[in-house]
């Protein structure tokens, strides 16, 4: 496997992971009343070690940043550069709203 392709395959799973842990977040928040009951739920689904909204958050800001500037740098080949742009795009985004969810 070329490097390329696999720095590419990395951050798809970069950014798939982050959008399977934002739909947990809301199917755990659609069954929920109240917000505290929302975060202990959703909470429960990691392990202790990391039963830490903020650090989930963190987390998930570093694999954005990861996954945006691997397809920044796939965007430049002519192969892979209109599906590198738009991923890096959802990447982009999704890394705002993430930073924002912090403050």
């Amino acid at each position: 496997m070329k490097r390329s392709s696999f720095l590419f395959t990395l951050a798809i799973v970069c950014l798939v992971i982050v959008l399977a842990d934002l739909f947990l977040w809301f199917s755990v928040t659609g069954d929920t009343a109240t917000f505290e009951e929302s975060k202990q739920q959703y909470l429960s689904y990691y392990p202790d070690s990391m039963q830490n909204a903020r650090l989930l958050t963190v987390i998930s800001i570093l694999l954005l940043t990861a996954a945006g500037f691997i397809f920044l740098n796939a965007s430049k080949t002519r192969s892979l550069k209109m599906v590198a742009a738009l991923l890096g795009l959802v990447s982009a985004v999704l890394l705002m709203w993430k930073i924002f969810s912090l403050m």
